[in-house]
């Protein structure tokens, strides 16, 4: 019996995939997989990874014939699993020596859906702790309950899928396993919020045994084209998601805080996007503010601050004329 399914997507980390690889070699145990997924590489990945994944125990090699997205590339090696449990590791990111035995063992003894985890931020050589959202620690949780509140860190502020470990049969019961393959960035953000709409039990436990490189300059939260848009219908399927819900209305105000957050940020550094995203990203921002409840934008921006407030007044005054034509 496979008790643990990792899905590891790769794409193009030739030059941190052996860490990685190497430290799955560190975790094998005879009732663990790795199912390996190399998303279309070209830049020498892919010949890594013909070397290397036959050498670990219980590792398996996918590779897509051309690049598919890490949505579609995670629905692939999710649709492959044997596991009881599963969960991620990126190609650029590593695990500490004996994680994933405690991460079971905490997931064992817990009978949730899902378990959170922190990790460990890497810059360079520096290495930062980031914990889990406020939540009591090592209890039965009910999920719905912690998407809130509006004006705090929860777990729609953490759309980490690597940062926790999942129960297959009961995200597959909940139709909550898989990741919508329209999105190529931000596709954490939808699924999390139906693991928590969907799901009966979550706990949170204070591991730290996952290496998140956030110096990587191939990251997709660093890539400057049309993929940074992938954010805004990232919302449009959490409000749909929530318009099903019988909390959905009450719970829309943590969605809506989080999307104004976010075009802010966007707007922000849209200097270093393409010269058309520069162009898209205020038009499509607006345009997604005006197809959302108008009674939850206006609630929230009534209890935001003045500066992202008059940026987002501004945005959707300045592209009103645009949408009107």
């Amino acid at each position: 019996m496979v008790t643990l399914s990792v899905i590891v997507a790769m794409c193009d980390v030739r030059d941190y995939c052996r860490t990685a690889l190497k430290s799955l070699a560190l975790n094998a145990r005879e009732d663990f997989e790795f199912i390996v997924v190399d998303d279309g590489s070209v830049d020498g990945t892919s010949e890594i990874l013909r070397e290397m994944v036959p050498r670990i125990p219980g590792a398996v090699l996918i590779r897509n014939p051309y690049n598919l997205g890490i949505s579609a590339t995670r629905n692939i090696g999710l649709s492959a699993a044997r596991g009881r449990f599963f969960t991620f590791l990126d190609g650029d990111d590593w695990y500490a020596p004996g994680y994933l035995a405690q991460l079971v063992g905490w997931m064992s003894e817990s009978g949730v859906d899902f378990l959170r985890t922190g990790h460990v931020r890497v810059y360079g050589r520096k290495r930062k702790i980031v914990m889990a959202p406020l939540a009591p620690r090592a209890l039965p949780l009910n999920p719905v309950d912690y998407i809130g509140p509006v004006d705090a860190s929860t777990f729609m502020d953490y759309p980490q899928s690597w940062a926790g470990i999942y129960d297959r049969e009961r995200l597959l019961e909940a139709d909550a396993l898989f990741f919508d393959e329209s999105l190529r960035t931000a596709e954490d953000r939808p699924w999390f919020y139906k693991l928590h709409l969907r799901t009966r039990s979550f706990g949170v436990v204070d591991l730290h045994g996952i290496f998140y490189r956030r110096d990587v300059s191939t990251s997709l939260t660093k890539v400057p084209d049309e993929r940074q848009l992938d954010f805004l219908p990232a919302f449009r399927l959490i409000f749909d998601e929530l318009d099903r819900h019988p909390r959905g209305y009450e719970l829309s105000f943590k969605a809506m805080r989080t999307l104004c957050a976010l075009i802010v940020i966007h707007m922000d550094r849209a200097e270093s996007y393409d010269e058309l995203i520069r162009g898209l990203l205020p038009e499509r921002s607006a345009q997604t503010l005006r197809d959302l409840p108008q009674d939850v934008l206006e609630g929230t921006l009534s209890g935001m601050d003045a500066a992202r407030v008059n940026k987002l007044r501004a945005l959707m005054s300045r592209h009103q004329g645009a949408a009107a034509r």
